[in-house]
């Protein structure tokens, strides 16, 4: 399932992506898990295309640009998910994982 996820101070926060039903499955299977607690969902909506649409899922926030897009998020809220909006949320995540592409494709 394509998607991104960033973690901070024990809170996840998740994009997931693909067909409804696929989408519905993933994030009931989430909640359904012990291990997750307090899961709400910000948003839940048709998109015209996938945000990470090169990611099966991915892991963001742990390089040196990404730390720096990261601050931004975790020093306006904390990394508070109940001040978090699901836009800034999304467009966090997407300017995260385009870093992370920038940083990891080859040097020509």
């Amino acid at each position: 399932m394509p998607g991104t996820l960033l973690f901070n101070r024990g809170c996840f926060a998740q994009v997931l992506e693909g067909p409804r039903e696929a989408v519905e499955r993933t994030f009931e299977r989430i909640q359904r898990d012990p291990r997750h607690a307090d899961v709400n969902a910000l948003e839940f909506a048709p998109v015209g295309r996938r945000g990470f649409p090169s990611w099966s899922m991915a892991f963001v926030g742990r390089s040196a640009p990404g730390e720096a897009l990261y601050g931004g998020i975790a020093g306006e809220s904390g990394f508070d998910p109940a001040l978090l909006t699901a836009e800034r949320l999304f467009a966090t995540l997407r300017e995260l994982v385009l870093a992370e592409e920038a940083e990891a494709a080859p040097v020509a």
